[in-house]
């Protein structure tokens, strides 16, 4: 897949080299404290690494995971993912997430991201609507959508893919209607 470019960002495919700065910000507990990678043992990172590396190799893997590089040296700083098990099929409504290295925070690095994310997502890929959860005391991750433009919907308890639950806040964003030809 083709990398998205940014003023200071380059997101790019997830690649074997990345385990090591992948893994220094997934294994952070300051990080992670409102998610899944919080219960994970390094077996478990490393096999989702080598998920999104083989993922990367295929046509069309339905889910996009991103690896955010710092445009000045390539430095990998954070990760994003679109698609997941929101993922309806072309045109329908994706899901996204993300983590970002904690030397990064306060700078703009992953509202940066995600708001290329979301363009590429609407007008290359066709998608209609992207949703987006975080844990209720993650104000920093709710803050990071509404500047995307993504829309509160609502709070409520809801159990990740692995049966955890928390009260999570639910964001969306919708492609702006075109006009007719």
């Amino acid at each position: 897949m083709a990398g998205i470019e940014t003023a200071r960002l380059i997101l790019r495919d997830v690649a074997p080299g990345d385990w090591d700065a992948l893994d220094a910000i997934v294994s952070d507990p300051d990080v992670t404290r409102y998610m899944h990678f919080a219960r994970w043992d390094e077996q478990k990172r490393r096999q989702w690494h080598g998920r999104m590396v083989e993922e990367a190799s295929r046509p069309h893997p339905g889910v996009d995971n991103w690896a955010i590089t710092l445009r000045s040296d390539g430095q990998l700083i954070g990760w994003l993912f679109i698609g997941s098990s929101h993922d309806l099929g072309a045109g329908g409504q994706r899901g996204c997430g993300y983590a970002l290295g904690q030397r990064f925070w306060g700078q703009g690095y992953m509202a940066e991201a995600l708001r290329a994310a979301i363009t590429y997502e609407f007008t290359t890929l066709g998608t209609r609507r992207i949703i987006a959860d975080c844990q209720e005391e993650n104000l920093a991750s709710a803050r990071v959508m509404q500047k995307c433009g993504m829309t509160h919907e609502g709070t409520s308890y809801s159990e990740d893919f692995e049966g955890v639950g928390a009260v999570e806040h639910h964001y969306s964003i919708a492609a702006p209607e075109q006009e007719a030809p």
